[in-house]
């Protein structure tokens, strides 16, 4: 069977990969080399374990033991997972992938999918560099794919949020988050008027500065004044140097802005990503595979390249049970606290107010978030937990 995969970022270069090592004809398509992608870089603690390939320092990558948590008051709790987790340059981790997928057979072709038609059961797929045709035909494409609008999924612009933000070549000597050889820390402050956060990650070489929420909750402009005065914070001179540059990229600081999947719960409910009769699937964030409470996707991109495998194998349509099965319950749960979670409040203050006071106070509570972070503590269960480890004495 021949396989042509549209998009070749973790999704579609860790499917092309899995396919090439089991001897099927993968090809492997991209509009552009690995690139860094506009998001934090995060890989949490479940995923480095569960991966087997991210275990070997395939690619260069800032381990993290502490996350800090600001709250829109100001307050601020530190967390030490009892994992560390781990922050990739996206185009690192993007080579990595995709020179692996190549060394187990994958053609990779740099060129844009201009369009896809399904003829005599086939098929066919024309770009810059000439006409190909596959068997089956996989979307990871991102956030925008234009492989799912193609087979008729769609998603609603609720279904989408926004981020933007910086990435500001290391502090040196300021001792400001910087990253080091050794284990680092990152912050994640929350909005008081937007659903969604901002954050400060450090990766190896540089700092990623970013902002997220709902599309079109509020616009760019508001968005960027307040990751500015957010870096201002740790460093002025960066917040001066971008501001003086109108908001663009300045010699030390590279703009960057992108959709993320941030699917609404009727639109989990209704999700269908595979179909045998079409030949089609979808992977990672073509697919909305993202955590829409923390924009997290990484994990699911992977994952998904290895459910679709496993389904390629008996039936393609057992894909859609499986992904439910690993994950959907969770991504929809996730969905459903979304705006109690950013805009709800709990005894006379926003909930996220109130989360980061009880977690100053109490180690179980802190434990449980920081098993959030680790990626080891669900959404289904969290209230539960919460409520038995706030009312536990330890």
């Amino acid at each position: 069977m021949r396989v042509a995969i549209v998009g070749a970022g973790p999704a579609g270069a860790h499917l092309a990969f899995l396919l090439g090592t089991q001897g099927c004809e993968v090809l492997l398509f991209d509009a552009r080399d690995a690139w860094e992608k506009p998001c934090g870089g995060g890989v949490t603690a479940k995923a480095l374990r569960e991966f087997a390939f991210l275990q070997n320092d395939v690619a260069p990558r800032q381990m993290v033991s502490q996350l800090r948590l600001i709250s829109g008051e100001g307050r601020k709790l530190r967390l030490e997972p009892r994992e560390v987790f781990a922050i990739y340059s996206r185009a690192e981790l993007g080579r990595l992938m995709r020179q692996r997928a190549v060394d187990a057979g994958a053609e990779l072709r740099c060129a844009r999918v201009e369009r896809t038609d399904r003829v005599d059961g086939r098929w066919r797929l024309e770009t810059a560099a000439g006409q190909f045709t596959a068997d089956f035909l996989v979307g990871a494409d991102g956030a925008s794919s234009v492989i799912r609008r193609r087979v008729g999924v769609h998603f609603g612009l609720g279904d989408f949020s926004y981020a933007l933000g910086w990435h500001v070549r290391p502090a040196g000597r300021d001792g400001v988050n910087t990253p080091a050889a050794g284990h680092g820390q990152a912050d994640v402050k929350y909005l008081t008027d937007f659903t969604g956060y901002l954050w400060a990650f450090p990766r190896t070489d540089h700092l990623s500065y970013g902002i997220a929420s709902k599309y079109r909750e509020t616009s760019p402009a508001a968005l960027k004044e307040r990751l500015l005065a957010f870096i201002a914070t740790q460093r002025p001179e960066i917040a001066d140097e971008i501001r003086s540059a109108e908001h663009h990229s300045t010699p030390r600081a590279s703009f960057y802005g992108a959709m993320i999947p941030a699917l609404e719960p009727a639109s989990w409910d209704k999700l269908r990503v595979a179909s045998s009769r079409g030949a089609w699937a979808l992977l990672g964030d073509a697919a909305g595979f993202v955590d829409p409470l923390t924009g997290e996707g990484i994990y699911y991109a992977i994952k998904s390249a290895e459910l679709l495998v496993e389904a390629l194998q008996s039936n393609v349509d057992d894909y859609d049970e499986n992904w439910r099965a690993e994950f959907g319950a969770e991504l929809r749960r996730a969905a459903e606290l979304q705006a109690r979670f950013y805009r709800g409040r709990f005894a006379g203050a926003p909930l996220v107010e109130r989360m980061v006071q009880f977690g100053r106070w109490h180690g179980g509570v802190r434990r449980t978030l920081g098993d959030l972070i680790a990626g080891d503590q669900g959404y289904v269960d969290l209230k539960r937990r919460l409520k038995r480890r706030a009312l536990a004495i330890v």
